[in-house]
């Protein structure tokens, strides 16, 4: 997801404003625009989208601070 101006990853949560070399795929789940972190695509692509949490959940989990 990106919140002003900074991308976070919809799996992990890293912030594009913290890793300055991550590189982000932007992907849609349910029709939600989300961004994935190329670390954790293998995640997806070999796992299961049930890692990819929705831009409510990242920001409840990861910018409610």
């Amino acid at each position: 997801m990106v919140q002003n101006g900074v991308v976070i990853c919809n799996v992990c949560g890293i912030r594009s404003d913290k890793e300055s070399d991550i590189v982000y795929i932007l992907a849609t789940k349910n029709g939600e625009k989300v961004d994935i972190c190329t670390s954790c695509m293998p995640s997806v692509i070999h796992g299961s989208g049930l890692v990819v949490k929705s831009n409510d959940e990242i920001k409840q989990e990861f910018l409610s601070n």
